[in-house]
């Protein structure tokens, strides 16, 4: 009897363990890592042709080649935009004016075209957009209307609507106006678009009439038009945002919306704005002048944390036929949000002005600055710590960096 109760105890011992066991596998199967670090290099001569390169859940590091079986090749590959685990682009792999997004599966590192919306392809700045959440996005079409904003799902990439506030903004004494062309941005609950006074033959392409900053303040929710918010820098010209991936503003970890005004870009007064958190009108107190810094330099980066601004400053002016533009000038520096003291940040060598969209990431609460530097041959990304920073991959193959991400 002793002996069949031990058995019996024993064998309810084992099956308690081999369950244990495989609880355990079950719980580490479904807590297994999906993630991908993604890198991004081209070619910096069109048509921008060049590869986008999934390495898995392993953190890139070393010397790499990001040239693979498993690479996404992609022309007008400038740089992307990411929203949770997917890349959208401004153009499809073709090169075609559009939003494209793209799935990557974790265990065989390939990409999928998830959805492609066709834009306008005659206007510089189709395809311009923002997303919201999983179901909610916008962006511009020139061939939709001007004044338009149109509606997208970014899961589905499919159009949803439109909010036409043509009646509203359109101004027969303009030549050309726009909504939305360079920038949209998103801050508690309100959608934020820049209206751009411009020219019939340049169609929006840095032909700005006047130096004033104009946003329309867009209710998500109800699609209605809040009210025009403007701000008169003073120069000549404004130019707030850009026609490709660069989007040229962040939501600051302090919840103040921060962005770019490229001005004259070779002829100065570029500056850097913010809309409070809990506000809907720029900051009439604050403004950080790139000529108080570098006469006729302009700003195109922006990343805000922990009360400083992380940029790319030039070490001299932009020439006027811009000659000078995508020479080795550039220095990572930080910026104080409240004194507005300029800090360089050491351990990086001046880059170029290639692959500005993705100079400045964020990965893991971890800030990452791309660095290409021909004359040094660095060609990858550092890791910042503090004021400085150490190299964290160098990029062997498959043309000059332009990109990193973790999806």
């Amino acid at each position: 009897m002793k002996k069949t109760i031990l058995k019996f105890s024993i064998a309810c011992l084992a099956s308690l363990i081999l369950f244990s066991a495989c609880s355990k596998d079950d719980d580490q199967a479904t807590t297994a890592d999906t993630s991908n670090f993604v890198v991004v290099s081209a070619l910096i001569t069109s048509p921008y042709s060049g590869y986008i390169t999934s390495f898995g859940s392993t953190m890139p590091s070393g010397t790499i080649s990001n040239v693979k079986g498993t690479s996404k090749q992609a022309q007008w590959l400038v740089g992307i935009r990411q929203f949770g685990k997917y890349i959208y682009r401004f153009h499809n792999a073709s090169g075609e004016r559009g939003i494209t997004k793209y799935s990557v599966d974790a265990t065989t590192q390939t990409f999928k075209e998830e959805g492609y919306i066709a834009t306008d392809k005659s206007i510089f700045g189709s395809g311009q957009h923002v997303i919201v959440n999983e179901t909610t996005g916008f962006y511009f079409d020139p061939a939709l209307g001007l004044l338009k904003i149109q509606k997208f799902n970014p899961t589905t990439m499919q159009r949803t609507g439109e909010f036409d506030f043509t009646a509203k903004l359109q101004d027969a004494t303009k030549e050309f106006v726009s909504l939305g062309q360079t920038m949209m941005m998103v801050k508690e609950g309100k959608l934020y678009a820049n209206i751009h006074y411009g020219t019939t033959a340049r169609k929006g392409y840095l032909d700005s009439k006047d130096g004033i900053i104009r946003l329309a303040v867009i209710d998500i929710a109800t699609g209605n038009l809040d009210k025009t918010i403007t701000f008169d820098t003073g120069n000549k010209i404004v130019q707030t945002g850009w026609f490709f991936e660069n989007p040229m503003w962040d939501l600051g970890d302090d919840g103040h919306l921060y962005f770019c005004d490229m001005a004259g870009i070779g002829s100065g007064g570029s500056s850097l704005h913010r809309i409070k958190k809990g506000e809907t009108e720029i900051d009439a107190n604050w403004i950080v002048k790139m000529d108080d810094i570098t006469k006729n330099g302009f700003f195109h980066n922006i990343l805000v944390r922990n009360g400083k601004i992380y940029t790319r400053i030039p070490n001299e002016g932009i020439k006027p036929d811009f000659s000078n533009i995508g020479g080795e000038i550039w220095e990572y520096s930080t910026i104080d949000v409240n004194t507005k003291t300029v800090q360089k940040i050491t351990g990086t060598p001046i880059v170029s002005f290639n692959g500005n969209a993705n100079a400045i990431v964020e990965i893991d609460k971890q800030i990452y600055l791309m660095v290409e530097n021909k004359t040094q041959k660095i060609n990858g990304f550092f890791k910042v710590n503090g004021t400085t920073a150490t190299q964290s991959f160098q990029v062997s193959e498959g043309g000059s960096i332009c990109g990193f991400a973790k999806l």
